[in-house]
């Protein structure tokens, strides 16, 4: 009895220690939950070789063993969606370049096989033996096969590459392979020969790329990074389409535009514009691609595709991300001052300007600046301050205001070539478009004797942009006062030959009245070198990233060459 008892005294003591376990046993540390939307998630090294795929091969296979999925899709399934694997885990498929991980070499060496598979069955087969040389990194180039009739090709091809960054940091490394080849007999124009690396101008970029026969590669050289149109030009002077997705005219490799059929010739050949970043390392290559057609004698939109030799862009490295240097560029458009010199923190920014020029752009490292306009005895005429943020790009306008006094502007221009669409993605963000061939207006007024000016096409009439229309980026601008949102107008690129006037306009009245004491400019006037057409015809304007600005006075006393006029800088090279 005295046993139990004790045993029910401490009985709420037994319980109460029991419950304090139970609740010390159930609880749990918290933990930090995270997300990895890497492709490749293991600690995967690759190996100094890599696959450059010119052809259409999806699949793979190394070792004896399938890496891709070797799934196939018809055309007829509205989503071509295809399973990924463990070193193909986007799309499962062979892409345009593929670093190959160290772990499937054995020795260094390995078999690799590729072939081009579809609801038609294997369109195309290629395989040879990769050797690792650990002293240089290789790049394997997998070429088209012969699929026409015509002679037959080399199949592959191994090239050398750089990955040591530029000597100077502020630059990129390129350089041209050429591995152009007839590969059909067809209605195309024979693109094939010595190759040349210019800029969209034409003026070639080095001696060192210039010339480069079939089968040969230049050396690499550096240039101040930039946003530019890189262009390939034949022995003859002929340019090289760049490779993209739509069409090409077979007998000139241009561009067709307009409604009617068959489609006018625009005399415009496609190359994309990008911005190579400083420290980047690339290979222009130009090699076969099975470009779409139209059948000219056909019906209306019928079309085909055919080989033709395109060029493209291969990063030799990983692109650098950009978080050192922008860009800064002047113009002077001061009348009756002479020769001016613009400075940050006192040094020159180029030379000095005349009225009307402008300088080349010059790399700065991002920071604060303090920048000056000097007449040539010193004497400051006008100054501000210029904070920099990596990738930045400004230009810097010298102008008078209403009373004559000299003002700098800093306008920043975008090179990204990123249109906001008006849909929205999932985070409530707007979904934009890229343009790699971009035909865009920026309109600025720095005339004080014109108060509104509204710009427009032939006749008062507007420019039709097919993106974004921003009425306020080419109405009633005021003297050094610039539009921000959506300042550029991107005209078509089969656009009808037009005109560019200055209207004087008013808060109410747009376009107003003609200004015809202001020069009209046309698109032509936006191409650079016309004798870059050898073939004759040119086209109705050139593609880049442009500002029109209205600059000089109206006064009647002023002399011819401080007249108000428009001039055109260009800010893509």
């Amino acid at each position: 009895m005295k046993k139990l008892k004790r045993f029910i005294t401490y009985l709420p003591l037994n319980l109460g220690f029991c419950v304090l376990l139970a609740f010390s046993a159930c609880k749990k540390d918290k933990q930090d939950f995270s997300y990895d939307n890497r492709d490749v998630t293991d600690a995967r090294k690759n190996s100094l070789v890599r696959v450059i795929n010119l052809g259409s091969f999806n699949q793979v296979v190394m070792g004896n063993d399938t890496l891709t999925n070797y799934v196939v899709r018809t055309t007829t399934e509205p989503l071509k969606i295809y399973p990924g694997t463990k070193y193909f885990p986007s799309s499962g498929r062979l892409g345009s370049t593929w670093n190959i991980p160290q772990e499937l070499l054995k020795s260094g060496k390995t078999r690799f096989m590729t072939e081009d598979i579809s609801q038609y069955g294997v369109l195309d087969r290629l395989s040879f033996d990769i050797q690792e040389d650990v002293g240089q990194p290789l790049d394997y180039y997998a070429l088209i096969s012969d699929r026409n009739g015509a002679a037959p090709v080399q199949k592959f091809i191994k090239i050398p590459r750089s990955i040591a960054s530029p000597s100077d940091p502020a630059k990129f490394k390129i350089r041209i392979l050429n591995l152009s080849s007839t590969v059909a007999k067809n209605a195309m124009e024979n693109l094939v020969g010595p190759m040349s690396l210019t800029w969209a101008d034409g003026t070639p970029v080095s001696d060192k790329t210039s010339n480069i026969q079939p089968g040969q590669f230049s050396d690499y050289v550096e240039l101040s990074y930039t946003t530019a149109q890189f262009k390939v030009l034949t022995a003859s002077g002929i340019q090289v389409p760049g490779v993209f997705s739509d069409l090409i005219l077979p007998a000139s490799s241009t561009l067709p535009g307009g409604s009617s059929w068959p489609p006018v010739n625009t005399n415009l050949t496609y190359t994309p514009f990008k911005t190579y970043m400083p420290g980047g390392v690339y290979t222009i290559v130009i090699s076969p691609y099975y470009f779409r057609v139209p059948m000219l004698n056909s019906n209306p939109g019928d079309e085909t595709k055919d080989y033709q030799n395109g060029v493209r862009i291969i990063n030799d490295i990983s692109e650098p991300l950009n978080m050192t240097y922008a860009r800064v560029q002047a113009v002077n458009a001061l009348p009756a001052q002479g020769a001016i010199q613009v400075t940050m923190n006192g040094k020159p920014l180029g030379a000095a300007l005349e009225y009307a020029s402008h300088t080349d752009y010059q790399e700065y490292i991002v920071g604060t600046y303090d920048v000056e306009a000097k007449d040539a005895k010193g004497n400051v005429l006008a100054g501000t301050r210029l904070k920099l943020d990596p990738n930045n790009n400004f230009t810097l306008w010298l102008y008078p205001d209403a009373d004559g006094k000299a003002k700098i502007v800093a306008v920043p221009n975008d090179l990204s070539n990123m249109i906001p669409r008006t849909d929205a993605t999932d985070d409530g963000t707007f979904s934009r478009y890229k343009l790699d061939y971009p035909f865009g207006l920026r309109f600025l007024n720095l005339c004080p004797d014109i108060p509104y000016a509204t710009f427009t096409k032939d006749n008062g009439q507007v420019f039709l942009d097919r993106y974004n229309t921003n009425p306020n980026a080419v109405n009633n601008l005021r003297p050094g006062i610039f539009p921000v949102e959506y300042p550029y107008i991107q005209i078509l690129q089969d656009e009808v030959p037009y005109k560019i006037m200055t209207y004087r306009s008013a808060p109410a009245i747009v376009p107003g009245s003609w200004a015809s004491d202001v020069p009209v400019l046309t698109g032509k006037d936006l191409i650079a070198r016309p004798e870059l057409y050898v073939r004759g015809g040119l086209p109705n304007h050139e593609p880049g990233i442009y500002t029109i600005a209205l600059i000089g006075t109206t006064k009647t006393s002023a002399p011819a060459g401080q007249k108000a006029k428009m001039i055109i800088v260009k800010h893509t090279k």
